[in-house]
């Protein structure tokens, strides 16, 4: 490969957003080296070319240095024909408003998933089953969100159901199971083989290590679940 276009990613092993890079660089089949960090020990090469300091960032050749997930995402599906991003700039943007939708809807349920607070739990969680409302909707009468094509808008959705998927065991209950389509829309979207492979191997040890050091609500409500252990499951992408 030509080492002005050798693409590196820097990524955190748990940090959904860089789930979702991962994911499309995977269904695109992009060649890439990785680098894992730390986030709370940053290290100064990270520093001097992260202009938030945040991962994921994508370093393209030796200089270029791109990051937010989203930016990255439509980087690469640019790259990789057939593209899976409308063309129609209307269309385009509002795809762009779903990306930004999906990142407050992760984001919340990580804070959901790592609340040590009863009262901000549950305030999270209610916030969570109102915004499901809005995916189940854009699914009615179809596979995917924007219709039966895959497009780059579910890919930036599958952090929310990985996480999901994994504490199906230890919520207080299942939240999706008012939302049919949401349902069967995140089963079938875990099990392309993308999301399989773009994920470390570790994730769910290291999530339940985190939901169990940081004393959450969640460990709190089911310790024996989380002291089982979780083996972690192989993914040919992070073996050595």
């Amino acid at each position: 490969m030509d080492k002005r276009f050798k693409h590196t990613l820097v990524a955190h092993k748990i940090c959904p957003y860089c789930m979702k890079v991962l994911t499309v660089m995977r269904h695109k089949n992009v060649k890439f080296e990785i680098k894992f960090i730390e986030t709370h020990n940053k290290p100064e090469w990270f520093l001097r070319i992260s202009p938030l300091g945040s991962v994921p960032i994508l370093i393209i050749g030796e200089e270029i240095v791109l990051s937010e997930s989203a930016v990255i995402m439509e980087y690469i599906d640019e790259i990789t024909p057939p593209k899976l991003m409308p063309d129609d700039p209307l269309e385009k943007a509002i795809d762009r408003a779903k990306f930004e939708f999906s990142n407050e809807i992760i984001r919340n349920l990580y804070s959901f998933i790592f609340s040590t607070e009863q009262e901000k739990f549950v305030r999270q969680k209610e916030w969570l089953m109102k915004h499901f409302k809005w995916i189940e909707e854009w699914l009615k009468d179809k596979k995917y969100i924007n219709g039966n094509e895959l497009s780059l808008v579910d890919l930036s959705f599958v952090p929310l159901f990985v996480a999901l998927n994994m504490l199906k065991s230890t919520l207080p209950c299942d939240m999706l199971k008012d939302f049919k389509r949401l349902k069967m829309y995140g089963e079938m979207i875990t099990s392309l083989p993308c999301v399989k492979t773009g994920r470390v191997p570790d994730y769910e040890f290291l999530m339940i290590d985190g939901i169990k050091s940081q004393n959450t609500v969640l460990y709190r409500s089911n310790p024996c679940y989380f002291n089982n252990g979780v083996k972690p499951q192989g993914c040919c992408l992070f073996r050595n």
